[in-house]
């Protein structure tokens, strides 16, 4: 436990004087003033307060958040070269993770006030069900408004072996006044059921954030007066289709596999950030509905293969659309001049962010030449991961063409393929002729300082 809660070490507590230039001590403060001043601390800087004095024991309870961050303790003693003792130090730290749980909430159950903030951050699965399912309750008895559970794995090696945490049912009850803000469930086993219970009993809910779940597979976001303004679904592979109706909603961020979206009623939206194959479906949803995105500013696009899925699309005018990103999975025997009908789509558009993910193809073409098309908003553009080749370079050019108003160009050169690290030989090569490229370009057009080459890894 002590590596998880704060460390106390023994102390004499000496009596001071009374009184220093007429002005009371701060312990002779009422309590509201002093829960007021711990609860600007973090839970473990006040939990350390109780060492003050008798006074004091008990006043840290009343702190509003209660967040128990495990990951960086955990972290310290991962070892992936040792799988096996990574396993026992994996075991050995969910249980004293647990251990200190526990105890800083059985300290926090005889305070009656309400919590703020509940997190629990740790890789604990369904073998700790019955511990997890008690912390729920204890914090929905308390009137939590903002909830986060987050089991996700974080090393990137899976020492949690014993399943996903499922969050059922029987264990939320929502009675009486329900304050809930914000509801962050990763690497939770949740249903859609549960989902809609919250949905439905949640009438100050903002936030809802699921990831990870494989009990989702038709999942609908509807409700007459929702006050929901941000959704996150991230990696729910079991999901087939999606509804969403929800007036007040300004972000939505999907990653995951491909899904029907069936219905999508979002007037206010301003931030659309889509990661994985449902592109064309996303596509058909905002022509169909072309009104419901007017507001839209910022849009996101991750894409693997984006020639086949981006290639034909169509899209509405996105006339307050200002900055667009796209993060390409591409070969070079792809081009990317097919996406001057998604900046056209955008007329306000002012800043472009292209990174590129390569996934080498040993296929040489020739360069393209796209038609004219100006493009009078677009001021800055940002493009990671260039490295020279047909398809990068290509773009590059139709952009500098057509960018009128072009202000800014950063060529950023990266050493990524197919998601390792290069050996330093062949990516110190990379870079050159990727630095060459961009020589080139801003001796061809003149560009002086409006282009900036960048190779942050050298």
């Amino acid at each position: 436990m002590e590596k998880f809660g704060p460390k106390f070490s023994p102390c004499t507590w000496k009596k001071p004087k009374r009184v220093v230039d007429g002005k009371s001590r701060i312990s002779e403060l009422p309590d509201e003033i002093l829960i007021l001043v711990l609860s600007h601390m973090t839970m473990k800087e006040a939990a350390k307060t109780c060492l003050i004095s008798r006074r004091w024991q008990n006043l840290w309870t009343f702190h509003p958040c209660l967040e128990f961050d495990g990951s960086q303790a955990f972290l310290r003693f991962d070892n992936p070269k040792n799988r096996r003792r990574a396993k026992k130090i994996y075991v050995s730290e969910r249980s004293r993770y647990i251990n200190w749980v526990n105890h800083m909430v059985h300290s926090r159950l005889s305070a009656a006030a309400a919590i703020d903030d509940f997190k629990i951050c740790f890789p604990v699965g369904e073998s700790c069900k019955p511990d997890i399912d008690e912390l729920v309750r204890f914090a929905f008895e308390k009137k939590v408004k903002r909830f986060e559970l987050d089991l996700t794995d974080f090393t990137g090696w899976c020492y949690n072996m014993d399943g996903c945490y499922p969050l059922c049912l029987q264990t939320v009850s929502l009675t009486g006044f329900v304050p809930l803000k914000s509801l962050v469930l990763k690497q939770v086993n949740v249903s859609s059921q549960v989902l809609a219970y919250f949905i439905s009993n949640c009438p100050f809910l903002e936030c809802l954030c699921v990831g990870g779940s494989t009990s989702i597979v038709h999942l609908r976001v509807v409700g007459p007066s929702l006050c929901l303004k941000y959704l996150e679904i991230i990696h729910c592979l079991c999901m087939e289709s999606l509804e969403i109706d929800a007036a007040n909603l300004l972000s939505f961020k999907y990653s995951g596999p491909k899904i029907k979206i069936t219905s999508m009623n979002v007037p206010n939206i301003v931030e659309l950030l889509i990661d994985g194959t449902c592109f064309k479906s996303l596509t058909r949803s905002m022509v169909e509905m072309s009104t419901a995105f007017t507001l839209l500013e910022k849009l996101a696009f991750r894409v693997i293969f984006v020639e086949r899925w981006m290639n034909k699309c169509e899209y509405p005018m996105l006339s307050n659309l200002k900055q667009l990103e796209l993060d390409l999975y591409a070969t070079d025997d792809e081009s990317l001049l097919f996406l001057s009908s998604l900046i056209n789509a955008c007329p306000s558009l002012n800043k472009l962010s292209l990174e590129f993910c390569w996934l080498e193809v040993h296929v040489k073409r020739e360069m393209k030449k796209a038609r004219k098309c100006p493009h009078h908003s677009l001021k800055v553009v940002k493009i990671t991961g260039f490295v020279g080749k047909t398809i990068d370079t290509e773009f590059c050019i139709y952009l500098i063409e057509n960018a009128v108003m072009l202000e800014k160009i950063t060529i950023d050169a990266c050493r990524t393929i197919n998601g390792s690290i290069l050996r330093a030989n062949k990516d110190v090569e990379m870079v050159k002729a990727a630095r060459e490229c961009a020589e080139w370009l801003k001796s061809e057009y003149f560009l002086g300082d409006k282009l900036e080459f960048r190779s942050s890894d050298h």
